[in-house]
């Protein structure tokens, strides 16, 4: 199984754990966001450069 990272914090997110997964806007990159980043609005960026809280 492959190691799924949080976009916002960089840790390895555990397959227990609850978490987002979605599409980046501007070029549709996979992005994750753990409950710690989503609850406290912790800034992510992808690859492309799009931000987003």
């Amino acid at each position: 199984m492959n190691k799924i990272e949080c976009t916002s914090c960089k840790q390895e997110i555990s397959p227990v754990e609850t978490y987002v997964k979605f599409e980046c806007p501007e070029c549709e990159e996979i992005l994750y966001r753990c409950q710690k980043c989503r609850t406290f609005g912790h800034l992510y960026q992808c690859k492309c450069g799009f931000k987003g809280p």
